[in-house]
C-alpha cells in the first residue's frame, strides 16, 4: 500500500481546529502601521524583509518537528 495513502487512511478522521493563523504575506500588514506602507520603495523592502521572516518562523516549526519524536517526519499539521 502506498505511505501517502496510508497517512491519509489515518488521519481521515481527525477534527483539526486549531490549527493556526494563515500569516504569510500579513505578519507586517497586521502589526505595523499603516504609514508604513505608503512609500512604494518603503513597501517592497517591508515584504522582502516580510518573507525572510515567514521563512524563520516555518523553519522554527521544522526544529519543534524534529526534536519531537512522537511525530511523523511528514507530519505538517500541527501549530
Amino acid at each position: 500500500m502506498n505511505k501517502k495513502f496510508e497517512d491519509h487512511l489515518f488521519s481521515r478522521n481527525d477534527n483539526r481546529k486549531n490549527l493556526g493563523f494563515d500569516y504569510k504575506g500579513k505578519i507586517f500588514r497586521n502589526t505595523l502601521s499603516s504609514a508604513m506602507y505608503l512609500e512604494e520603495k518603503r513597501a517592497s523592502i517591508l515584504d522582502q524583509i516580510e518573507r525572510l521572516v515567514y521563512f524563520m518562523i516555518e523553519y522554527v516549526k521544522n526544529i519543534k518537528k524534529s526534536y519531537n519524536y512522537t511525530f511523523d517526519k511528514n507530519f505538517n499539521k500541527f501549530n
